[in-house]
């Protein structure tokens, strides 16, 4: 007789039918955090924002209070909930260009005031959802629907390290960058997500978790070349770790 070891999280609908690309790592981000939100007993008390980009339709996935966010607003409007309602647990899930791009303002001050919110930031260096154009962790050299011969520094610029930048800032208590290109490297991405909701739950300040994802639409790869790409070339400019962890002395 097979034993039932994986089973839906509570916190995601039954009978979903994710609207994600095929092999767009996404999904297993959203599993990721509904896993841990029921690990953490939070589901119930939970309030998620998400803004526009691919996160937008989480709310049809997700078995918590939802709402929809302007784009690159996700965290000021978080940050009203989490301000007029402290006994909730407030996250938000957003993309790079959302978060880091027309929002970074919002979402840096959020950091720096040390709102007592979570974040996670997908990271697949574009804009996925209206057709792959550069975006502001878009990799030197790559093409896009907005740099057709490759991201150029000197008329670009260069693309943003979202952890290292929140980590700067003191009102976080945990940034962490994390992949989703190896079952080890989902395992740590899981980990790094409870601990930026433990910092939430124990008071400590805001929450960060950037996750390299894959595109694999608009990369114009298969999903196993994708994931090589994240590998090979995300993870050499945008280096996996933790950068600042204040949730360890704290929360013992």
């Amino acid at each position: 007789m097979a034993t039932q070891v994986f089973k839906l999280p509570e916190s995601l609908k039954e009978d979903i039918k994710f609207s994600f690309c095929p092999g767009c790592d996404h999904g297993v981000a959203v599993r990721l955090v509904a896993e841990v939100l029921d690990e953490l007993g939070v589901r119930d008390n939970a309030i998620l924002t998400a803004s526009i980009g691919c996160s937008v339709t989480l709310y049809d996935f997700m078995e918590v209070d939802s709402l929809e966010a302007p784009h690159g607003r996700a965290l000021a409007e978080a940050t009203g909930i989490k301000r007029a309602r402290p006994e909730k647990f407030v996250f938000t899930y957003q993309g790079d260009g959302d978060f880091a791009s027309i929002g970074l303002a919002e979402s840096l001050h959020a950091a720096l005031r040390g709102e007592n919110i979570s974040t996670i930031c997908i990271n697949n260096t574009t804009y996925g959802m209206t057709g792959g154009q550069l975006g502001p962790t878009t990799l030197l050299g790559q093409i896009t629907t907005t740099s057709p011969t490759g991201r150029n520094a000197d008329y670009y610029g260069y693309p943003i390290k979202i952890a290292e930048h929140v980590a700067l800032c003191d009102g976080t208590a945990f940034s962490a960058r994390v992949s989703l290109d190896s079952v080890a490297n989902i395992r740590k991405a899981k980990q790094a997500i409870k601990k930026a909701f433990e910092a939430q739950i124990h008071g400590l300040g805001f929450g960060f978790v950037e996750i390299l994802s894959t595109c694999p639409t608009n990369w114009k790869m298969s999903p196993e070349k994708a994931h090589e790409r994240v590998r090979n070339e995300m993870m050499q400019v945008f280096k996996p770790g933790i950068y600042k962890d204040v949730t360890a002395e704290q929360t013992k």
